[in-house]
């Protein structure tokens, strides 16, 4: 199933999620007008997504967005972890 999402953070920016899933994430892109350094950094971040399983839910995909953005020393401004993961769950509600 494919599905996309689109969530104005309070007091931030735009994150947007577009992915395909069944059981688990297969593919995932995100987008928006947030600003994550070095940029480079996302591609690690939804390859972290990437195979991750939809009943971990919302506090378990944010803690994957969490550890790779730590391993690959990169800095959110204008989002989190826990807004980048509603907006996946977002997208899954829409998917179908």
């Amino acid at each position: 199933m494919y599905g996309a999402a689109k969530l104005k953070v309070p007091g931030g920016k735009l994150v947007s999620v577009k992915l395909t899933f069944d059981k688990s994430i297969e593919k995932i892109q995100i987008l928006g007008d947030f600003f994550i350094n070095p940029e480079e950094a996302l591609v690690e971040i939804e390859k972290s997504i990437s195979g991750a399983s939809i009943s971990e839910g919302k506090e378990g995909i944010a803690t994957r967005v969490a550890r790779a953005a730590h391993l690959n020393h990169a800095e959110f401004i204008g989002v989190t972890p826990d807004s980048i993961a509603e907006a996946i769950f977002l997208a899954i509600g829409n998917g179908g």
